[in-house]
């Protein structure tokens, strides 16, 4: 049907549609469309450009009319377990899960249990057990609803949910304690959500341009020198500019001595994509782990970069900056140091070499303190894992979880 009415569906995304169109007030509007089943969701640029698409789905599908509300904070709404609030005037676009968490510990019965600060014991080893000890089937049915709630809107627990992950065969009862204790812990914070924020120059209106407004602008880190680049700075925030953090923890994983990578894309003041996963090679030094993750990230990245492309936010040609705190990875993926000990990864090196030179990405250095992705690679302490976790997810508690 919406090709029917000649949208065009994203090149970056195939269940993404978007159309720019003049209506009778001569004026051009644009609406985009998210399609998951049997439900969609519509942004529009005006209300006269949403009642145009609702008339004419309505003359193809049965709408209940009780689901094409708009979204507001006094009426949020509910996609796909999420509650979303949104305020067009003041630009804030929030979601959060604190219903299915509350569900999900009722369930479990973990209301009594002690309250944990963080989601994961970072000195609790789980030890690989060649068989269960309690019932897989009611583990996997925790991991699979954690695992749910951290791909939609708790980054913060990523790297627990991959740790546990791991012992789906075979668990036993201490990964099932700490299953129910990472419950306990999203109990604890389930008034954290994902938040965005337009700031003054930001209109995070869908609009339309007639000639780009970014014509003739280069990106910051690109007009730096290499030795610039590799003195750690910090991102500043720029309306629809994604940046992407990206870390690996090496031989972090002492069954296998594998490395986690780790990788998180902040835009708008918020996460819009993030990973915390086991690499599937075992690499021979710390540079070499940090390639491996950045390679795999960049993937994600060039999936960001082209959205924003199609969705008319970023004007082709822009790198994006890949934030990375290890300069020998830095060095590596600009072709500036390399040698025979490099040729069991040289195809990556290859890939992130052409997607440097063809001004796809950039590498900006940073410290390893301000790494967001860090969090993502190992449990941190206390303090370092809140200070994280204030830098991505907001409390409506009117001040930062502790």
């Amino acid at each position: 049907m919406l090709k029917d009415l000649e949208f065009e569906e994203l090149s970056s995304e195939p269940n993404l549609y978007r159309k720019v169109l003049k209506l009778e007030d001569g004026a051009m509007h644009e609406v985009l469309v998210g399609t998951y089943v049997d439900d969609c969701v519509v942004a529009a640029s005006s209300e006269a450009v949403r009642q145009w698409y609702l008339s004419r789905l309505s003359k193809r599908f049965p709408v209940n009319p009780k689901s094409t509300g708009i979204i507001s904070f006094a009426e949020p709404g509910r996609i796909l377990s999420m509650q979303v609030r949104y305020d067009i005037e003041k630009g804030i676009l929030e979601f959060d899960q604190m219903e299915a968490i509350e569900a999900l510990a009722k369930k479990l019965g973990v209301e009594k249990r002690k309250p944990r600060s963080l989601p994961i014991d970072p000195n609790n080893d789980l030890p690989k057990l060649k068989e269960a000890e309690v019932n897989v089937t009611d583990y996997m049915s925790i991991i699979g609803s954690c695992l749910h709630i951290a791909q939609v809107s708790r980054p913060d627990i990523s790297f627990a949910m991959g740790v546990l992950s791991r012992h789906s065969a075979t668990p036993g009862e201490k990964h099932m304690e700490a299953a129910l204790d990472l419950v306990s812990y999203l109990l604890k914070t389930k008034h954290l959500f994902i938040g965005y924020q337009r700031t003054e120059e930001n209109v995070n209106i869908p609009t339309i341009y007639e000639k780009s407004k970014w014509a003739g602008d280069i990106s910051p880190i690109s007009k730096k020198s290499i030795e610039e680049r590799l003195v750690a700075s910090a991102p500043v925030p720029e309306p629809n500019s994604p940046d992407m953090f990206c870390d690996a923890d090496y031989a972090g994983d002492k069954e296998t001595r594998r490395s986690t990578s780790g990788m998180i894309v902040m835009m708008n003041g918020g996460p819009i994509s993030w990973s915390s996963r086991l690499q599937k090679l075992v690499a021979l030094s710390s540079a070499e782990s940090e390639i491996y993750a950045v390679a795999d990230s960049v993937k994600e990245a060039l999936h960001v970069k082209l959205m924003c492309e199609d969705c008319g936010l970023r004007e082709p040609g822009l790198p994006m900056t890949v934030w990375e705190d290890n300069a020998a990875a830095i060095h590596l993926g600009h072709g500036l140091r390399g040698n025979n000990k490099q040729k069991h990864f040289a195809v990556r090196l290859r890939f992130l070499w052409e997607h440097i030179h063809c001004k796809n990405i950039e590498f900006a250095k940073i410290a390893t303190g301000d790494q967001l992705a860090d969090a993502l690679t190992k449990q941190l302490p206390g303090p370092a894992f809140i200070k994280f976790r204030n830098q991505i997810l907001k409390s409506n508690k009117g001040h930062r979880a502790t």
